[in-house]
């Protein structure tokens, strides 16, 4: 859970380095609107992301994952939960709620998020 709950905060806050440490090269990213796709593509967003937090179009109120349920596997793990984040792009409020999976690898002796999926669920 640690390792979960550093990866959220790099991701709250735009912390681009995190995130890259923290991600499988394999990654696997898959939302409600759209095709799975890889790390390249979720990087593309994230800089975006980050850009917006830094200049003020984004501003995060609230981000938290509650809810959660792991499940072990040798050296991965199953994380599931509900994140809901709350804030303001572009000067209009915003209030998510999404269920999320999770999937968590250990590699070189570090838990690494190798999979993603969210269903917005408010």
């Amino acid at each position: 859970m640690k390792a979960v709950e550093r990866f959220n905060t790099a991701f709250e806050t735009g912390d681009l380095s995190t995130l890259d440490e923290m991600t499988t090269d394999d990654y696997t990213h898959t939302n409600g609107s759209s095709k799975a796709f890889g790390k390249e593509s979720w990087f593309n967003y994230l800089r975006n992301r980050t850009a917006e937090l830094q200049n003020g179009q984004l501003a995060i109120s609230v981000y938290s994952f509650t809810e959660v349920e792991t499940t072990m596997y040798d050296q991965s793990a199953m994380v599931t939960g509900v994140v809901s984040v709350s804030g303001t792009r572009n000067g209009e409020s915003f209030s998510n709620k999404l269920r999320v999976t999770n999937f968590w690898v250990v590699r070189d002796g570090n838990w690494k998020r190798a999979g993603f999926h969210d269903t917005r669920i408010e």
